[in-house]
């Protein structure tokens, strides 16, 4: 009887102890060629909710996975401007890091892409992805009904 009242009560603290709603959001980001001339880019980025990813790394990724090069960060719009590298070419990603699971990756507009026409390729990962404390509710659920078992009055047979 102590392996039940202790499961239980421990399945009562993690349903009190957790998350009551788990969100869960993806990442949007447009670049785009501000002119062909200077080769500046601008890349405006925001969660799925709306809010601006601010502060978010910004950094051009080689295609053989070499070094990421350091862009900068994004501002409190969640937007930055930047001239790529002489090194950068088609091949090269953008990627924005803003933090855990929050990462989007776009590949460079063509360089006669007009400032008019934004190109967005943004690769980020829509749905929402289960880990944390995401596996508790459902675990707490399964003990509090053990509980509830072990709570319920016996009658004698």
């Amino acid at each position: 009887m102590k392996p039940l009242l202790f499961s239980g009560l421990i399945g009562l603290a993690t349903f009190v102890l957790a998350p009551t709603q788990v969100r869960a959001h993806g990442i949007q980001s447009s670049l785009e060629r501000l002119s062909s001339l200077t080769g500046s880019l601008r890349l405006e980025s925001q969660f799925s909710s709306g809010q601006p990813a601010s502060d978010a790394a910004v950094r051009i990724v080689p295609p053989d996975g070499g070094t990421p090069i350091e862009l900068g960060r994004t501002d409190a719009a969640g937007s930055i401007i930047f001239t790529l590298p002489p090194q950068a070419n088609r091949q090269w990603e953008v990627q924005v890091d803003a933090g855990p699971g929050h990462r989007d990756y776009l590949e460079l507009p063509e360089t006669t892409a007009t400032p008019s026409m934004p190109a967005r390729v943004s690769r980020s990962h829509p749905y929402p992805r289960m880990g944390g404390w995401a596996f508790l509710p459902p675990l707490s659920a399964l003990a509090v009904a053990g509980l509830a078992g072990l709570l319920r009055p016996r009658h004698p047979s």
